[in-house]
C-alpha cells in the first residue's frame, strides 16, 4: 500500500472521481480539484508530493499547472494524463520537468505504477524523458521539436500550405502575431508551431483562454498578485507573463478581455514590464505575445469594443486560418491521422491499418464541418471507440454526417426533377404558341387577345423559342 499526498486535477468530474477511488484504495491521501486555476492555489497551500493533472482543460492546461507546481516546489513530481498522446506532448512534458504521463483511458495498474514510481523518486531531480506509461512511443529532444513544429499542422491543401510557409517566416522574428479563424480551426496549434520553430522554443509556451475566466481572476492569472491583494489571496502568485519570461504567451479569444484589462495589457506590451495585483514592484519581461480571435477585431474597434491602439500592437503580423471546408483534400488527411491516433497504428502481425471505406470517406468529405478540425476530431474519436474492426463504414458515422450525403443526393435528385420539369414546360409552351399563331395567321395582336395576354408577351415568347413566320 502507498502513502503520500496526491493532488488530482481534471475538469471532467467522472474521471476525477474514478482516479481518486483507484488511488485512495491504494492508501494514498487524495485531494481533487476540477478547476485548474484553483488547483494551482491548492498546490501553494497543500504542498502535495505528487500532482496528477489532465492535459487539456479550460483556463489553464496541464503544462501550465506543471510549470506553476515546479515554481512552488521543484521537488513536486507532476504526471500528465492525456488522451491525446503525441511526440509534441512527450517533449513538452519533458521540457517542463514532468516525471511521466499516463495515456487515457488508463487502468488501475497504470496509476499504481506511476504513483509508486513518483514516490520512489520523491525529492530527486527528474532525469531523462518521461516513460510514457501505457504508450510505447519514444520521446524526442527539444531540437527535434523545433524541427517538427510545423509538422504538427496537418494537411496538404494550398490554403494550409500557405499558412505553414507564413509560420516559418514569422517564427524567425519576435513580432507579435494575431491569428484569426473560426472556432476549431487550430489557432493554438499554429501558435505552438510558431513557438517551437522560434529561438524561444526551449522556454515556456503559456496559453490562456481569455473568455474562460472572470475579469478579476483573469487579471491575477496574467499579471500575478501579492499576498493579501484581495480576499482569498493567501499567498503571492506569479502571473503568466512572468512565468513565460523569454518564452511565448498565447492569448486565445483576446476579444473577450474587458476594456480595463485591455489597458493593462497594452501597458505591459509597451513598457515590457509587469506589476502584480496589489504590488508596487515592476518585473522586466521578455515575452512574445501571440493572440487569437474568431471575431473581426477591426470591426470590434469600430464599435468601440476593442482598443484600437492594442489592436495595432497585437496585429503586427496577422495570420488567417482557413476553415476546414476551404481546405480541399485535407478532411481525408486529418480523418486518417485522427483514426490512427485513437485506434493505434497496426504493427507487424497485427490487424490491418485502420481506414475508411470509400462511402464513409465520401460522407466525411461532403460535410461542411461548421466546427472545423475540432468537430472532425471529435467525430473520429467517437467512431474509433464504437466501430468494430479496422474499417470505418457509413453506419459507424453519426446521423448528422450521414445526413449530409443524403441531403446532397436529394438536392441532386431535386435538381434533375426541376430540369426535367422545365423541359416539359418549355416543350408545351412552344407547341401551344405555334398552334396559336397558325390559327391567327401569325397576327400577334389577335393571338394575344385569344390567349388573354399582352402582345409584348407573345413577342417575347416568339423570340425566346426562336420562332419565325413561315415564308
Amino acid at each position: 500500500m502507498g502513502t503520500g499526498k496526491i493532488l488530482i486535477v481534471d475538469d471532467e468530474v467522472d474521471a476525477l472521481d474514478n482516479c481518486r477511488r483507484i488511488l485512495s484504495r491504494l492508501g494514498y491521501d487524495c485531494l481533487t480539484e476540477h478547476d485548474p486555476v484553483r488547483a494551482v492555489q491548492r498546490i501553494q497551500q497543500e504542498r502535495p508530493e505528487l500532482v496528477l493533472t489532465d492535459l487539456r482543460m479550460p483556463g489553464l492546461d496541464g503544462i501550465s499547472v506543471l510549470v506553476e507546481a515546479k515554481r512552488v516546489d521543484p521537488k513536486i513530481n507532476v504526471v500528465l494524463m492525456t488522451a491525446y498522446a503525441t511526440v509534441q506532448t512527450a517533449v513538452a512534458s519533458m521540457r517542463y520537468g514532468a516525471l511521466d504521463y499516463v495515456l487515457k483511458p488508463y487502468s488501475s495498474k497504470n496509476l499504481e505504477d506511476v504513483a509508486k514510481r513518483a514516490f520512489e523518486h520523491r525529492g530527486q531531480p527528474r532525469t531523462g524523458s518521461p516513460s510514457l506509461a501505457g504508450l510505447d512511443r519514444p520521446a524526442a529532444s527539444v531540437d527535434a521539436v523545433r524541427k517538427s513544429g510545423i509538422g504538427f499542422i496537418l494537411g496538404n491543401s494550398p490554403a494550409i500550405c500557405d499558412v505553414k510557409d507564413l509560420v516559418r517566416k514569422v517564427a524567425r522574428t519576435d513580432a507579435n502575431i494575431l491569428i484569426y479563424g473560426e472556432s476549431g480551426t487550430g489557432k493554438e496549434l499554429v501558435a505552438r508551431a510558431i513557438h517551437d520553430e522560434s529561438d524561444r522554443a526551449s522556454q515556456p509556451f503559456v496559453p490562456l483562454d481569455c473568455v474562460a475566466l472572470p475579469d478579476s481572476l483573469l487579471e491575477s492569472e496574467l499579471f500575478g498578485h501579492e499576498k493579501g491583494a484581495f480576499t482569498g489571496a493567501h499567498a503571492a502568485k506569479v502571473g503568466l507573463f512572468e512565468m513565460a519570461n523569454r518564452g511565448t504567451v498565447f492569448l486565445d479569444e483576446v476579444s473577450g478581455m474587458s476594456q480595463t484589462l485591455q489597458s493593462r495589457l497594452l501597458r505591459v506590451l509597451q513598457e515590457r514590464h509587469v506589476r502584480r495585483v496589489g504590488g508596487t514592484r515592476y518585473a522586466d519581461i521578455d515575452v512574445r505575445v501571440i493572440a487569437a480571435s474568431n471575431r473581426d477585431l477591426e470591426d470590434a474597434c469600430s464599435k468601440g469594443e476593442f482598443r484600437e491602439d492594442l489592436f495595432y500592437r497585437l496585429n503586427v503580423i496577422p495570420i488567417l486560418l482557413p476553415p476546414l471546408r476551404e481546405r480541399e483534400g485535407d478532411v481525408q488527411v486529418l480523418a486518417q491521422e485522427f483514426l490512427i491516433r485513437f485506434r493505434g497504428r497496426a504493427g507487424e502481425g497485427a490487424e490491418a491499418e485502420p481506414s475508411f471505406d470509400p462511402a464513409a470517406l465520401a460522407c466525411l468529405t461532403a460535410h461542411t464541418w461548421p466546427g472545423n478540425v475540432r468537430e472532425l476530431q471529435n467525430v473520429i474519436e467517437r467512431v474509433a471507440a464504437l466501430a468494430d474492426g479496422p474499417t470505418i463504414r457509413v453506419e459507424h458515422l453519426p446521423e448528422r454526417i450521414r445526413a449530409t450525403r443524403s441531403d446532397e443526393a436529394d438536392a441532386e435528385e431535386a435538381g434533375s426533377y426541376k430540369q426535367a420539369k422545365q423541359e416539359v414546360v418549355r416543350s408545351f409552351e412552344r407547341s401551344f404558341l405555334l398552334e396559336l399563331l397558325r390559327r391567327h395567321d401569325w397576327h400577334m395582336s389577335n393571338a394575344a387577345q385569344e390567349a388573354g395576354v399582352d402582345r409584348k408577351t407573345i413577342e417575347r415568347m416568339v423570340k425566346r423559342h426562336g420562332l419565325r413566320e413561315p415564308s
